[in-house]
């Protein structure tokens, strides 16, 4: 199959990379936590019971394990704990995991949400409450919200880490308590940006036009900040190789103050601990993310993205240049047939016989009705709308595990594609990288592809000064198909990159470079991006602003009618876990589903060689 030798090789190279890179410090690891657990009351129990934890620098830690969130007793009552377990190695590095204990009995127990596990308030930023925005309820008294207790004492003001436990109890003795580990901590941040010269710089992989337009924000940036100059480097040109540039230049400390990437390329920086952690910048009473720039502002999904490092939470980037995949089909094919807009994959099964008709009559060859553009994407999606599995996280020792094996809804997801193969297939069965090609040449009516590359997919090109639908034919976009056996699954991938700021130059630089990053995901700048580019606002103001609803309601362009598509399928759309490794486990169920589809068709053989090769050199 094409593309394996390179894919292969570049991706050897990229480990042997991220070997150099990670040759640092790294956190302690937990092993034998079950994080869910269940005891009767009254019954013995020890938190620690099996557990040990090792550090690659300092070995066996298992002593130096802390316990917050249960007290000898607790076993009397019935309800859920959260037991948090804390280890520290010689560097500071700290690695925290929680257990989740449910002590059964006959009485029903309150449920506490709205709370965060593991804040962390930087001194001078404010006021915080362990309270704020936590409810109780339960099915024998209702709201119990105003029961809360507060156990354990913080200082505001003292530099340290504070354990607080909110508990509830009901009516009939049946209670629930949940741990808080609360870090209190000075910021490194100036209370003012100097007025003396800074230079910053910033990475990426965007294009030429791209380019220019971040050089249009730089250029605004400095207007407000005349002592800052701003370099927009010169485009890495793939980000395959803006990842090499990075783990080079970490390895040899010559990395710049800013980075674009994906998240599994920010999971590789954070190990060689160069990544700077944007809460205490988020939260700043000054320069934080407050009013017109509020965290909230940003799209949800967009949010968990760049919080999904840790357990806690931590920014370790916000989004920039962000898409989806929507599904492209040639509408003036479908007015003719009189055939609606397919909304599930069944549905363009069952209108495959008359595309086939219609393309026959044309004297089409290789036509496949429809066609999607990513191999991995495809996978990961259809695993989703299954209810399958993919990969996750084990924030107990922070390595990936890989789940796609001998899950049967995965397989099923696997074997509905191999089914329907001349229905739905991919750009490889034109010997084509994406399906735009075909797509243009009419040998098939359908493409689900990135919003950002629909452009490509316009018969006679798209026109920047006067952009239409088509010539020889005109195109549709909407959201793309669902499982209409699992509707409860319905999935779309989020894509784009994001922006990170590095351990590069003092305090002062990190600053201008957080209000660099802030100045160009504000709401006006998103706009600018999205309507310019293609790629999608960052914001939910930018999407309700004049000037973005005004563009969005010109139907004839394609850049508008495919942001449209993308909003309609916001609220679910996903994103992979990120970790290193994450990238080789995409790579290669990609060319699983590349096999299964056009290749030997053995599934199970096709996901173990996946598995097995994800496997390589660890994660």
């Amino acid at each position: 199959m094409k593309k394996i030798v390179f894919i292969i090789l570049l991706t050897l190279g990229i480990l042997s990379l991220s070997a150099c890179a990670t040759r640092r410090n790294q956190a302690p690891i937990f092993e034998g936590v079950e994080v869910n657990q269940t005891i009767q009351i009254g019954e013995a129990y020890d938190p620690l019971d099996g557990v040990t934890a090792n550090d690659r620098e300092d070995g066996d830690l298992t002593a130096s394990i802390v316990v917050d969130g249960w007290e000898e007793g607790d076993q009397n009552f019935p309800g859920s704990y959260q037991i948090r377990l804390s280890v520290t190695d010689s560097e500071g590095e700290t690695t925290r995991v929680t257990i989740n204990l449910t002590v059964e009995g006959d009485v029903p127990t309150p449920l506490i949400e709205g709370y965060s596990g593991s804040p962390v308030y930087y001194i001078g930023s404010g006021t915080y409450d362990p309270l704020s925005g936590v409810t109780a309820t339960d099915d024998i008294d209702g709201d119990l919200t105003e029961e809360i207790q507060v156990l354990g004492t913080y200082d505001l003001e003292t530099p340290g880490t504070y354990t607080i436990r909110l508990r509830v109890t009901n009516s009939l003795g049946g209670r629930s308590t949940i741990t808080i580990i609360l870090t209190v901590t000075e910021t490194d941040i100036p209370l003012q940006l100097t007025t003396s010269p800074i230079t910053i710089t910033l990475w990426h992989a965007m294009g030429q036009g791209n380019t220019a337009l971040m050089q249009k924000y730089a250029d605004s940036f400095m207007d407000i900040y005349p002592n800052v100059t701003v370099v927009i480097a010169e485009s890495a040109g793939t980000y395959d190789t803006l990842r090499g540039n990075m783990i080079n230049a970490i390895t040899a400390g010559t990395y710049p103050n800013m980075v674009q990437g994906y998240p599994d390329h920010v999971a590789e920086y954070l190990n060689g601990k160069v990544v700077l952690n944007l809460n205490p910048y988020i939260e700043h009473d000054t320069f934080g993310l407050i009013g017109d720039d509020a965290l909230d502002d940003i799209i949800a999904s967009y949010r968990a993205e760049n919080s999904q490092y840790d357990l806690e939470g931590t920014y370790y980037s916000l989004p920039f240049n962000k898409s989806t995949e929507v599904m492209i089909y040639n509408r003036t094919v479908f007015d003719e047939l009189d055939l609606d807009v397919p909304v599930t994959w069944q549905d363009i099964i069952t209108m495959a016989p008359t595309l086939n008709a219609h393309a026959a009559s044309k004297g089409t060859s290789n036509f496949v009705p429809s066609s999607m553009d990513s191999t991995g994407n495809a996978f990961i999606t259809h695993t989703r709308q299954f209810g399958g599995a993919y990969t996750a996280i084990d924030f107990t020792n922070m390595r990936g595990q890989y789940l796609w094996r001998d899950n049967v809804q995965t397989t099923a997801a696997m074997q509905f594609l191999k089914d329907n193969k001349n229905i739905i297939t991919l750009p490889e069965y034109w010997d084509q990288d994406y399906a735009s090609v075909p797509f243009v040449n009419g040998q098939t009516y359908i493409t689900i592809g990135s919003s950002a590359g629909v452009r490509y997919n316009i018969p006679g090109g798209f026109n920047e000064s006067n952009p239409t639908l088509g010539t020889t034919f005109q195109i549709g976009v909407a959201p793309v198909p669902y499982n209409a056996n699992y509707p409860e699954h319905k999935a779309v991938i989020q894509q784009g990159t994001n922006i990170s700021l590095l351990s590069k130059g003092d305090s002062q630089e990190q600053l201008a470079s957080w209000l660099f990053l802030k100045h160009m995901i504000n709401t006006e700048n998103t706009v600018d991006w999205a309507i310019n580019t293609g790629y999608l606002p960052v914001r939910t103001s930018a999407y309700l602003s004049d000037r973005y609803q005004t563009f969005l309601a010109n139907t004839n362009n394609p850049i508008a009618i495919t942001a449209q598509a993308a909003f309609t399928q916001s609220g679910y759309m996903f994103y992979d876990p990120a970790f290193v490794g994450s990238s080789r486990a995409r790579t290669q169920v990609g060319l699983a589903l590349e096999r299964i589809m056009l290749g030997d068709g053995n599934i199970a053989a096709a996901l173990e060689d996946a598995y097995n090769e994800a496997n390589l050199g660890g994660s």
